[in-house]
């Protein structure tokens, strides 16, 4: 069953990470499907290009810093003195890294579970008050295909997004009495920054000598690949999570892509011993 709508237009609508890719999108197409849109940036000075692509359209370019406590009590404070109302948060803000898990230093670890976690933790914390007293919302967590299935050299990324699964469906069964709606969507690759300019290794990732060299220089040829021709439209996930953020009722999880599916399918269905073979023969240098 598809999702149902919340009934009505002009939704109070906030989301993190809208400098580029999902976040940026899917306050655009929020935007013109009637709703006010406070868009979320960790630096507010880069927010020109999305002020010019909206136009005329409701989008709200705020500071926010999602690993910082001021930004997220200021912004919710902001929103609930100007529009009375959060009826829908979209978590999509998210960093990634690549490296083998050996090979990763603890801070960086720490910064990956502070952004991919805690912050969205924080940040849904405060905005569940206003969604309770108004018995109607919806939280949408923006995870990965990395949430159900780990790949060899996104160990650490992978971990987080498995950590946010598990709290969204945790926080899903906890809300819903009090009529907010909790929802995931999955993306595989896509064609956004993450593949480019943020594509991100461990600072320990090229060491001279390392074991995983070969491995790595694997990857990042796999992920090359995937950027030039195997990732999908972004505006796609973006027109999910516009949906989800109206939807009164959907399920949880919403895998996106088609790889997506298919590695999903393999690891729920098939034997582990296939999708490993599978995976080995992928990653591994020749």
């Amino acid at each position: 069953m598809g999702p149902r709508y919340r009934a009505g237009m002009n939704k109070t609508v906030l989301i993190t990470g809208c400098r580029s890719g999902f976040g940026k999108l899917a306050a655009l197409e929020c935007a013109r499907r009637g709703n006010t849109v406070y868009a979320g940036l960790r630096d507010l000075s880069t927010a020109d290009p999305l002020i010019a692509e909206a136009g005329d359209l409701p989008v709200i370019p705020v500071q926010l810093d999602v690993t910082s406590a001021a930004d997220r009590e200021q912004v919710v404070a902001r929103i609930l003195a100007e529009r009375g109302r959060i009826d829908a948060l979209v978590n999509n803000a998210g960093v990634a890294l690549g490296g083998y898990v050996e090979q990763v230093d603890e801070d960086e670890v720490r910064r990956v579970f502070e952004v991919n976690v805690i912050a969205v933790w924080a940040l849904t914390k405060a905005v569940l008050p206003a969604m309770r007293q108004q018995r109607a919302g919806s939280v949408v967590m923006v995870g990965s295909v990395s949430g159900r299935l780990a790949l060899p050299g996104l160990g650490i990324y992978a971990a987080s997004k498995h950590a946010l699964e598990g709290m969204s469906e945790a926080l899903r069964h906890e809300v819903a009495p009090f009529g907010v709606l909790v929802t995931l969507v999955e993306p595989g690759p896509y064609k956004t920054d993450i593949l480019g300019r943020n594509r991100t290794l461990s600072r320990n990732a090229g060491a001279e000598g390392s074991p995983y060299a070969a491995y790595t220089a694997k990857a990042e040829q796999l992920f090359d690949t995937i950027a030039e021709s195997g990732a999908g439209d972004p505006q796609d996930v973006a027109n999910k999570i516009a949906d989800l953020a109206q939807a009164s009722s959907a399920g949880l999880r919403h895998p996106m892509g088609g790889s997506a599916r298919v590695r999903i399918l393999m690891k729920d269905h098939g034997p582990f011993a296939l999708l490993e073979w599978a995976i080995g023969k992928a990653t591994r240098p020749a």
